[in-house]
């Protein structure tokens, strides 16, 4: 084999393999393109909205995921909010709300009367 021979039998093996990549293409699909209307109606949840500059029963705390407990309880304490202030406005007790601090890991232990009182003030306005 000469060395033309041989550059030439390189060319087609690249060319080939190029032919392969580009000649193969297709459209991109997704699982949901071949789902009618009323199946991709099934496929999304219900819409839910939290609102977590406000104050809220426990029910409604409950109610919301877990990660965004955290960051409920986190703005609570950037509000100025204590152990006691917080409890009251959920409506639960000191053991409980312990019980949920310790899962959230978030303490108030920065309480800003002033703060707070015009955290709830934004629930009537």
């Amino acid at each position: 084999m000469t060395e033309f021979e041989y550059d030439c039998m390189q060319k087609k093996l690249l060319g080939r393999s190029a032919w392969r990549r580009v000649g193969a293409r297709r459209g991109v699909t997704l699982p949901s393109d071949a789902l009618d209307p009323r199946q991709l109606e099934q496929r999304n949840g219900p819409c839910r909205v939290y609102r977590l500059g406000r104050p809220m029963t426990m029910s409604q705390f409950e109610a919301m995921p877990r990660d965004l407990q955290r960051a409920y309880f986190q703005r609570l304490r950037q509000r100025g909010g204590s152990e006691e202030a917080v409890g009251r406005m959920l409506g639960i007790g000191r053991r409980r709300l312990r019980q949920l601090q310790e899962r959230c890991r978030v303490e108030f232990d920065r309480p800003d009367q002033a703060a707070w009182q015009a955290f709830l003030e934004e629930e009537e306005a």
